[in-house]
């Protein structure tokens, strides 16, 4: 009798597989996408577009030469075609402020009222980090599910400590609270009393922010709620990553700063609503191959993103965000968690232990 084996229906299943879970991951984006270009203009469209070609090209043309293939057979069988690289570049898109000026540059052109126009230096930075993202955080470590962090935070991460100091960085106010291209601290940078007022602009996006993603947290639940119906994410991990950010920078800083009754509450949920606690929780936390298998391993994962995020928040003035760093490291401890953190097979049973007399006779029998 011949007897057939198939593989589990999970595996098969066209909705399972990495092209159609990219895809919902670029719908769950699009909220993000439209808020910020609402909030931030026309430049985050040209970031995107920059982005989404230099990741593109840059995957492409990796996967060309190691396969010593430059062919359209050569082309078809590249992993550009999974869509990865494109939710790397909105990714990446959605981290970076909306201009990007850098003083050594000075390649912007700048309109009669002193707004940038055009941002040159922007295009250029947006070009590097989608380079740096693909080709030494994805590829370089064997492609997509191979990748030892997440590759758009690690491209910001490059930016950031590459640029910094040459002013790219500096948060950019939205069209709504002030001109586009003017710059302004952001609450984390202040610190400044808490309103009720300043709650609501941060959960619609009215407010200045050094990445134009982080900015709407409307846009951000969306998405959680599309990736979570639709089963792409474990929706556990970032309720569990928000809520330990809350908790520690409730301990580390709300609570030392002498703020009592309504404040607490209040400045807890600016620092949850500020910074890109909320996009990153969502969108680059939940990241397969960046993120612990079992739900133990999540929960440490999520928690020492919330601790490690809430200390640089609160000790470290030259770096009030502090989200992206705390991802990277605790994205390098994931190796450990799986490790030595490994689920119980289906169906296992623990084995019975016999004491000391039960062994004996045994024995003797």
């Amino acid at each position: 009798m011949k007897q057939l084996v198939s593989a589990s229906p999970h595996i098969t299943d066209p909705r399972n597989s990495t092209r159609r879970i990219m895809i919902d991951v670029l719908i769950a984006l699009v909220p993000c996408v439209v808020c910020a270009t609402v909030f931030f203009g026309y430049h985050v469209l040209i970031n995107l577009v920059t982005c989404l070609v230099f990741c593109f090209g840059t995957e492409l043309l990796y996967n060309l030469i190691v396969n010593k293939s430059f062919t359209k057979d050569g082309v078809k069988q590249s992993s550009v075609f999974d869509m990865s690289f494109a939710v790397t570049a909105v990714i990446l898109t959605l981290n970076l402020p909306a201009v990007m000026p850098v003083k050594y540059w000075g390649m912007n052109a700048v309109g009669a009222d002193g707004t940038i126009v055009f941002s040159f230096d922007t295009v250029v930075l947006c070009a590097l980090g989608s380079i740096f993202a693909i080709a030494l955080a994805k590829m370089l470590f064997g492609g997509i599910g191979r990748n030892f962090a997440n590759p758009a935070c690690t491209g910001r991460v490059f930016l950031f400590i590459a640029f910094a100091a040459g002013g790219a960085f500096t948060a950019t106010s939205s069209l709504f609270a002030g001109e586009l291209g003017s710059t302004g601290a952001t609450w984390l940078g202040t610190h400044s009393t808490v309103t009720g007022a300043m709650l609501l602009d941060m959960f619609l996006g009215n407010t200045a922010t050094a990445a134009v993603g982080e900015t709407c947290a409307i846009a951000i639940l969306g998405g959680f709620v599309y990736l979570s119906v639709r089963k792409v994410i474990d929706p556990r991990l970032p309720l569990m990553t928000v809520a330990s950010l809350a908790v520690f920078a409730l301990l580390f800083d709300v609570l030392p700063s002498g703020a009592r009754g309504s404040a607490v509450a209040m400045e807890t949920a600016a620092h949850v609503l500020s910074g890109g606690v909320l996009f990153g929780s969502v969108f680059m936390a939940t990241d397969y191959a960046t993120s612990p298998n079992t739900f133990v391993g999540k929960a440490i994962f999520a928690v020492g993103i919330g601790l490690i995020t809430a200390l640089i928040r609160t000790f470290n003035d030259n770096m009030p965000e502090g989200f992206s760093f705390a991802l990277l490291i605790m994205n390098l401890v994931v190796p450990l968690l799986d490790k030595y953190i490994v689920p119980k097979p289906f169906g296992y049973v623990k084995p019975e232990k016999k004491d000391k007399r039960g062994a004996k006779e045994a024995v003797n029998e």
